[in-house]
């Protein structure tokens, strides 16, 4: 698994910042390109980012099962223990944010801190033949069709990625017990519900203005109400 790990001068004992990127993407296109690092690195953050299986220059296995979310946490865990990180904060993005879920879920001892960004409960793939994914008129074949072309991706290992994620449906219950931030673009279809979903785990929920699922990530709100989250003394 590919992977970057940011360590910034101060301050030493910062908890790192996991940033878990989303569907078809990589850690440069979704965190680097829209300024992340830079930021969170402004504040004395450590970031490691890694590229997820299936994505970037990580290996791209074809086979579904490889693709459930709890093989993506043992490829989290497997790294944060080669690099002797006992706690992060975890910030994932569309499909990143379901695995940060399931890693505060399952792995709580890991996690102190938890953001969802462009998530809410809604099934992503509704309504897709995950048999031929992008050949649809759903929001998930849009996405589907954007990213298989993107440089480096491989439809295939994206299409089993796609089946193995809905092959566990996500659910709010059992709820995280960490403390909890969402934040979507205040036109971001993909995240409807994100707002109740804050609500029912005590979290919060930021809704960015004129936003939507593909351009919220590189907003100044966004990235400033994550690190004014991840610093708090509440």
């Amino acid at each position: 698994m590919r992977y970057v790990d940011l360590r910034p001068q101060s301050p030493a004992d910062a908890v790192p910042v996991l940033l878990l990127h989303g569907f078809g993407t990589n850690f440069g296109m979704n965190w680097e390109a829209a300024g992340w690092p830079r930021f969170l690195g402004a504040e004395g953050l450590r970031v490691i980012g890694p590229d997820l299986r299936g994505h970037g220059a990580s290996e791209k296995p074809l086979d579904d099962a490889s693709y459930l979310p709890e093989h993506f946490v043992s490829d989290i865990i497997a790294l944060l223990d080669e690099l002797g990180v006992d706690e992060v904060d975890a910030v994932g993005y569309s499909m990143g944010s379901r695995l940060a879920w399931e890693l505060a879920l399952t792995r709580p001892g890991r996690v102190r801190r938890l953001v969802l960004g462009g998530f809410g409960p809604a099934d992503a793939f509704e309504g897709t033949d995950l048999s031929a994914p992008g050949q649809g008129a759903t929001p998930f074949d849009h996405v589907f069709r954007t990213v298989a072309g993107l440089p480096g991706n491989d439809p295939a290992a994206l299409a089993a990625c796609a089946r193995g994620q809905a092959a566990r449906p996500f659910s709010p219950k059992p709820p995280v017990t960490q403390p909890t931030l969402l934040v979507t673009g205040a036109a971001d279809e993909i995240a409807a519900g994100a707002g109740e979903l804050a609500a029912a785990v005590g979290g919060s929920h930021v809704e960015v203005p004129r936003r939507d699922h593909v351009n919220a990530v590189s907003s100044r709100v966004f990235k400033q109400s994550v690190v004014d989250f991840l610093t708090s003394q509440g």
